[in-house]
């Protein structure tokens, strides 16, 4: 197993080269699909990224690696793109799906309330499966995590919680674009 602080720390060029590529590719198909983000914004992440392990190398501020190569970068991608991701507006917590299902449930504004409805089915029919089914397995049908694991044919529960949750993040994706493309007429 390779030394990678050790490497950057004594040869940093040929180290370097050598994560950007072992990484890049996987890097890049990662953040496209875990975020949506294009080629271009993936690219400058995974950059950024980079660029972050060899400052907290050479600071001193990562000095032992107590995970992988790739589970570090991905983390310091992963905070990389939620900070684009929130400067673009795109991204949400679950927080604000919930407020969003509390929304849904007042009545004092029922044109509203439709137009919210109507772009969260939409959402769910663009979201495909399995994370259709999953989800309106769970939310909907009230399924247990063991009864989704069993029906969807997925490894484990935990499996299957991340998988929701992946499944989650997609949905509130795509209701958000849907709600920035209605805000644009």
């Amino acid at each position: 197993m390779i030394d990678w602080i050790q490497k950057i720390k004594t040869n940093e060029n040929e180290a370097l080269r050598e994560i950007y590529h072992l990484m890049r590719h996987d890097s890049i198909v990662w953040l496209q699909k875990e975020f949506g983000l294009t080629a271009d914004d993936a690219m400058d992440i995974f950059q950024m990224s980079v660029i972050a392990l060899y400052d907290n190398v050479t600071t001193g501020r990562l000095s032992i690696l107590t995970s992988t190569l790739q589970t570090y970068l991905y983390s310091i991608a992963r905070h990389k793109a939620m900070e684009h991701l929130r400067a673009q507006k795109k991204y949400v917590d679950v927080d604000s799906v919930q407020r969003i299902i509390i929304d849904l449930s007042d009545t004092s504004d029922y044109t509203h309330r439709e137009v919210q409805l109507t772009l969260a089915c939409r959402s769910l029919e663009d979201l495909g499966e399995p994370c259709q089914s999953l989800l309106i397995h769970y939310y909907y049908q009230d399924k247990s995590m063991d009864e989704i694991t069993d029906i969807m044919g997925y490894k484990n529960t935990d499996t299957t919680k991340n998988q929701k949750y992946k499944c989650l993040k997609r949905l509130q994706n795509i209701y958000f674009g849907h709600i920035q493309k209605s805000l644009e007429y």
